[in-house]
């Protein structure tokens, strides 16, 4: 490891250090020139092909004396060319010595990395920004900062000078290998099937939804049911005992003396002791008390239904 680390630090002696902006440390310091740190950016390769990944290395050499490396923010910016991902942070500590070195693999494939004139037709260089590097205190607060620069970056063409002539005068592309043609598509299930069996698991699901909502609908809001008007079924001697019952029950002496009159004409004529007890009770000069109208009524149904009895007995014989 300390061979490593001595051959990493020799080579980036060789890239460009930055350390302005840095405290002066009176005491000294392992990294020399009595600063707390120093930064070297490198980028391989300088010159590459159209397309082809870049690999930019920013490695901080500190002493742990001064410096706490996990203190440490690296803020850069690549445009045009794009980083695949958050950048490898690798941490190596010998001693007072300590590396932390941030690496970024570069791609860039769209228009502003095509190499185009000027100054030649094959030729193109990008500079990034510089590379900042800020160090905080314990307590989040900003205590200085240095920038690291980057190499510049030549971009060649892929296509070369001999092919590129040859298009230029032929005004064609001579492809170096045929296409095969594409073979017909194969399916599992015919398309066309496969359509209508579609639309019919999707009409199925409609009616099914349709049915439940309908039937949801009749739970929350059931239909009214029309009972059957309970006086159609009635006799009128049925509806005279109830206006008598219902008079009574109001007190409304007048149409209960009417309801007896309407009782005594429905009657049967053959149950005239129900009619003459009916017109007494309709012309007495004192109201019939509650027990009286009750036992009459109880009396003109059931001469009623002795009545209704008969009927079917005399039909039979």
């Amino acid at each position: 490891m300390r061979r490593a680390l001595f051959l990493a630090v020799l080579a980036l002696v060789c890239a460009a250090p930055a350390w302005a902006g840095l405290p002066f440390l009176p005491k000294g310091s392992v990294v020399g020139e009595a600063v707390p740190l120093k930064a070297y950016a490198t980028i391989t390769p300088t010159v590459h092909l159209f397309g082809d990944a870049l690999t930019a290395r920013l490695a901080i050499v500190a002493d742990r004396k001064w410096v706490d490396p996990g203190r440490l923010r690296v803020t850069t910016n690549f445009t045009p060319y794009r980083p695949d991902g958050a950048p490898r942070i690798l941490h190596l500590q010998i001693g007072r010595f300590a590396q932390v070195t941030w690496t970024w693999t570069l791609h860039c494939l769209t228009d502003p990395c095509v190499p185009r004139p000027p100054p030649s037709e094959r030729y193109h260089v990008f500079h990034f920004s510089l590379a900042h590097i800020d160090y905080f205190g314990k307590h989040g607060e900003r205590l200085y900062d240095t920038t690291a620069s980057w190499p510049g970056v030549e971009v060649l063409s892929q296509v070369s000078p001999g092919v590129e002539t040859a298009l230029r005068v032929s005004q064609r592309l001579d492809w170096q290998y045929q296409l095969a043609p594409v073979a017909a598509p194969t399916y599992r299930m015919s398309p066309t099937t496969l359509l209508w069996l579609a639309l019919a698991l999707a009409g199925v699901a409609l009616v099914a939804g349709a049915a439940f909502a309908h039937t949801w609908y009749r739970v929350l809001r059931p239909r009214a049911v029309t009972e059957p008007s309970a006086g159609s079924e009635r006799s009128t001697l049925d509806r005279a005992l109830a206006l008598l019952t219902w008079a009574h029950e109001r007190g409304d002496e007048t149409l209960q003396r009417k309801a007896f009159e309407r009782v005594a004409a429905e009657l049967n004529v053959e149950v005239s002791d129900l009619t003459r007890m009916a017109r007494e009770l309709a012309w007495s000069k004192r109201t019939p008390d509650d027990e009286e109208v009750e036992s009459f009524a109880e009396q003109a149904r059931g001469s009623e239904r002795a009545t209704d009895d008969e009927e079917p007995a005399d039909e039979a014989s």
